[in-house]
């Protein structure tokens, strides 16, 4: 397949180094030109968990997908979530968008599908989670955390055909993967994961693992992901009933990953903290549902991310 991986960090990086090796052809995107540079000078540099350090050339390279003549099969979106409707605004102005061209969702938190089927149709719209871990540390350099299953759906639930031969390329990438036919449901389990780990490994410079060793930050994930699920039961979401426990078991699974919100406040970077804890407060303001320990964590962040100069 030829695949433009738009936005080029932890995760889109990864699964474009994993696409090329494959045999792909992938084209990486990013609004950020030194790290266009770097990958164009000396490929995109994968620290693996064996300790090999690999180098993986693209197709080629942009700054804006409106500068990528070559038509592509399939949009992997891999920006954050803030990222995601100037991202889309761009893309769909593209070349190299066709009518058969998919795109593909794995960003955290919610709104970044809706965003996506709104500019592109959800007739081409797939979306799912990933657990593969990976952390950027420095431009054109990321390292690979862990592995874990991916799972895809259609957006619109009749159109499951079209996540086949993505599912495939997947599988040619040795990348576990899984269809499943309730994306939003996958979306949800995924958001209250992020809900219960994220926002806490933050502001508290923990590990993931210090979710589920130390007490008080377990307690405080249970209580926020105990809000959360009240606001996806109310809007008629299914949600497995051991969430809590299982959020702290991933919290476990991934202990010595850094959440993508610590990575971010590490780096002095805006966070995503809007669509995934603070998606939740919003909602539950529409529902009536109060949600004070997400309001609280929502808070804090913003009051963390207003002590140092903003970057996207």
């Amino acid at each position: 397949m030829k695949v433009l991986i738009i936005g080029t960090g932890a995760i889109g990086g990864l699964l474009g180094a994993r696409f090329i090796e494959a045999g792909e052809k992938v084209y990486f995107c990013d609004p950020k030109s030194d790290l266009v540079s770097q990958i164009m000078s000396r490929g995109l540099i994968v620290k693996e968990l064996d300790g090999r350090e690999r180098e993986f050339f693209p197709q080629g390279t942009c700054t804006d997908p409106v500068d990528l003549k070559e038509p592509c099969d399939l949009f992997v979106f891999a920006v954050k979530s803030y990222s995601t409707k100037v991202a889309a605004e761009r893309a769909v102005l593209s070349p190299a968008l066709t009518p058969k061209t998919l795109v593909l969702t794995l960003q955290n938190g919610l709104g970044n599908a809706e965003i996506l089927a709104d500019v592109f149709g959800s007739e081409r719209l797939i979306a799912g989670t990933t657990a593969q871990g990976a952390t950027v540390l420095e431009p054109g350099v990321i390292r690979h955390g862990g592995a874990g299953p991916t799972f895809l759906g259609s957006w619109k639930p009749d159109n499951i055909a079209i996540v086949e031969p993505v599912a495939e390329m997947f599988k040619r990438a040795a990348l576990e993967v899984y269809i499943k036919s309730d994306v939003k449901t996958l979306i949800w389990e995924k958001l209250l994961i992020n809900v219960g780990i994220n926002a806490i490994t933050a502001l508290t410079g923990i590990l993931n693992e210090g979710v589920y060793r130390y007490e008080p930050a377990s307690e405080l994930s249970r209580r926020a992901v105990r809000e959360a699920v009240e606001v996806a039961r109310r809007l008629g979401i299914r949600v497995r009933e051991d969430i809590e426990d299982h959020v702290l078991n991933v919290a476990r699974a991934t202990g010595r990953n850094r959440s993508s919100m610590g990575q971010d406040v590490d780096r002095k970077h805006r966070t995503e903290i809007d669509a995934i804890n603070g998606a939740i407060v919003r909602l539950g303001e529409e529902l009536g549902i109060p949600t004070p320990v997400n309001w609280t964590l929502v808070q804090l962040i913003k009051t963390l991310e207003l002590g140092y100069d903003v970057s996207v």
